[in-house]
Protein backbone atom coordinates (compact mmCIF):
# COMPACT_ATOMS: atom_id res chain seq x y z
CA UNK A 1 0.00 0.00 0.00
CA UNK A 2 2.72 1.99 0.51
CA UNK A 3 3.99 2.13 -3.06
CA UNK A 4 0.27 4.09 -3.88
CA UNK A 5 0.76 6.89 -1.44
CA UNK A 6 1.68 10.14 -3.42
CA UNK A 7 5.53 11.30 -2.92
CA UNK A 8 6.43 14.25 -1.88
CA UNK A 9 9.15 16.35 -4.01
CA UNK A 10 11.12 17.07 -0.85
CA UNK A 11 14.70 15.18 -0.69
CA UNK A 12 14.51 12.15 1.50
CA UNK A 13 16.81 13.18 4.08
CA UNK A 14 15.62 16.31 5.63
CA UNK A 15 17.43 17.77 8.53
CA UNK A 16 16.02 17.62 11.90
CA UNK A 17 14.97 14.66 14.49
CA UNK A 18 13.21 11.29 13.23
CA UNK A 19 12.57 8.11 15.20
CA UNK A 20 11.61 4.27 13.16
CA UNK A 21 11.26 1.07 13.71
CA UNK A 22 12.20 -2.20 11.53
CA UNK A 23 11.18 -5.69 11.11
CA UNK A 24 13.58 -8.22 9.40
CA UNK A 25 15.36 -11.40 9.27
CA UNK A 26 19.12 -11.93 10.54
CA UNK A 27 21.46 -14.45 9.91
CA UNK A 28 24.11 -15.75 12.41
CA UNK A 29 27.56 -16.73 10.38
CA UNK A 30 29.23 -19.25 13.19
CA UNK A 31 25.58 -20.81 14.17
CA UNK A 32 24.34 -20.65 10.16
CA UNK A 33 20.70 -19.92 11.42
CA UNK A 34 18.43 -17.46 10.79
CA UNK A 35 15.80 -15.88 12.72
CA UNK A 36 13.14 -12.92 12.46
CA UNK A 37 14.95 -9.33 13.96
CA UNK A 38 13.16 -6.13 15.12
CA UNK A 39 14.76 -2.52 15.80
CA UNK A 40 13.82 0.62 17.26
CA UNK A 41 16.22 4.28 16.87
CA UNK A 42 16.15 7.62 16.59
CA UNK A 43 18.10 9.91 14.68
CA UNK A 44 18.96 13.46 13.75
CA UNK A 45 19.72 14.77 10.16
CA UNK A 46 22.43 17.60 10.83
CA UNK A 47 21.72 18.15 6.92
CA UNK A 48 21.03 16.77 4.13
CA UNK A 49 24.02 14.61 3.60
CA UNK A 50 24.70 13.80 7.04
CA UNK A 51 23.19 12.39 10.38
CA UNK A 52 23.46 10.42 13.44
CA UNK A 53 22.14 7.72 14.82
CA UNK A 54 21.22 5.50 18.23
CA UNK A 55 18.99 2.41 18.36
CA UNK A 56 17.84 -0.66 19.78
CA UNK A 57 18.56 -3.77 17.94
CA UNK A 58 16.97 -7.45 18.51
CA UNK A 59 19.03 -10.16 16.44
CA UNK A 60 17.16 -12.98 17.00
CA UNK A 61 16.65 -16.22 19.32
CA UNK A 62 18.82 -19.43 17.82
CA UNK A 63 20.22 -22.62 19.24
CA UNK A 64 16.14 -23.39 19.68
CA UNK A 65 15.72 -20.46 21.16
CA UNK A 66 18.79 -21.22 24.32
CA UNK A 67 20.52 -18.00 23.15
CA UNK A 68 19.40 -14.44 22.40
CA UNK A 69 21.56 -11.40 20.82
CA UNK A 70 20.75 -7.89 21.08
CA UNK A 71 22.00 -4.64 22.04
CA UNK A 72 22.37 -0.98 21.35
CA UNK A 73 24.02 0.56 18.36
CA UNK A 74 25.63 3.93 17.35
CA UNK A 75 25.94 5.27 14.09
CA UNK A 76 26.77 7.85 11.44
CA UNK A 77 24.82 7.85 8.07
CA UNK A 78 25.66 9.68 5.31
CA UNK A 79 23.47 10.28 2.58
CA UNK A 80 23.37 10.41 -1.36
CA UNK A 81 20.48 11.60 -3.48
CA UNK A 82 19.42 9.70 -5.99
CA UNK A 83 16.51 11.89 -6.87
CA UNK A 84 13.81 14.33 -5.34
CA UNK A 85 12.57 11.73 -2.41
CA UNK A 86 15.30 8.90 -3.34
CA UNK A 87 18.63 8.65 -1.04
CA UNK A 88 20.99 5.55 -1.28
CA UNK A 89 22.55 6.11 2.09
CA UNK A 90 25.68 4.34 3.96
CA UNK A 91 26.05 4.21 7.99
CA UNK A 92 29.04 3.16 10.13
CA UNK A 93 29.04 2.94 13.99
CA UNK A 94 29.04 0.43 16.77
CA UNK A 95 27.57 -2.36 18.62
CA UNK A 96 27.31 -2.89 22.16
CA UNK A 97 26.16 -6.49 22.05
CA UNK A 98 24.70 -8.88 24.28
CA UNK A 99 24.63 -12.88 23.57
CA UNK A 100 23.01 -14.53 26.59
CA UNK A 101 22.30 -18.16 27.38
CA UNK A 102 19.99 -19.53 30.11
CA UNK A 103 23.25 -19.71 32.10
CA UNK A 104 25.26 -17.01 31.00
CA UNK A 105 26.00 -13.92 28.65
CA UNK A 106 28.34 -12.24 27.30
CA UNK A 107 29.09 -8.85 26.30
CA UNK A 108 31.20 -6.48 23.79
CA UNK A 109 31.32 -3.61 21.40
CA UNK A 110 32.22 -3.59 17.99
CA UNK A 111 31.91 -2.33 14.64
CA UNK A 112 28.52 -2.49 12.11
CA UNK A 113 27.77 -0.91 8.91
CA UNK A 114 25.41 -0.92 6.22
CA UNK A 115 23.79 0.57 3.19
CA UNK A 116 20.50 1.38 1.92
CA UNK A 117 17.41 3.54 0.43
CA UNK A 118 15.68 5.77 2.02
CA UNK A 119 12.25 7.32 0.30
CA UNK A 120 9.99 9.87 1.64
CA UNK A 121 6.33 9.31 1.13
CA UNK A 122 4.79 12.09 2.62
CA UNK A 123 6.38 15.03 5.03
CA UNK A 124 6.81 13.29 7.85
CA UNK A 125 6.83 9.76 6.72
CA UNK A 126 10.02 7.44 4.58
CA UNK A 127 10.73 4.19 4.05
CA UNK A 128 14.12 2.28 4.17
CA UNK A 129 15.09 -0.57 2.84
CA UNK A 130 18.45 -1.87 4.70
CA UNK A 131 20.73 -4.30 4.68
CA UNK A 132 23.44 -4.39 7.97
CA UNK A 133 26.23 -6.38 9.07
CA UNK A 134 27.20 -6.27 13.09
CA UNK A 135 30.98 -7.52 13.22
CA UNK A 136 32.43 -10.33 15.41
CA UNK A 137 28.68 -10.59 17.82
CA UNK A 138 30.21 -13.18 20.20
CA UNK A 139 33.00 -13.97 17.59
CA UNK A 140 31.19 -14.00 14.62
CA UNK A 141 29.22 -12.00 12.31
CA UNK A 142 24.69 -11.25 12.19
CA UNK A 143 23.93 -10.16 9.14
CA UNK A 144 20.37 -8.05 9.53
CA UNK A 145 17.89 -7.38 6.16
CA UNK A 146 15.31 -5.25 7.37
CA UNK A 147 12.68 -2.70 5.74
CA UNK A 148 12.05 0.30 8.33
CA UNK A 149 9.27 3.06 8.98
CA UNK A 150 10.71 6.49 9.74
CA UNK A 151 8.68 9.32 11.62
CA UNK A 152 10.34 13.00 10.86
CA UNK A 153 9.16 15.87 13.06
Amino acid sequence: SAMILPFNTAQAAQPGAYFGMGVGSAHDDILDEEDSAFKFYGGVNLNHHIGLELGYVDLGSYANGALTQDGISYELIGYLPLSSNVDLYGKAGFFSWEVATGFASNTGTDPTFGVGLQAQLQQHVSLRGEYQTFLDVDGGDVDLYSANINFHF
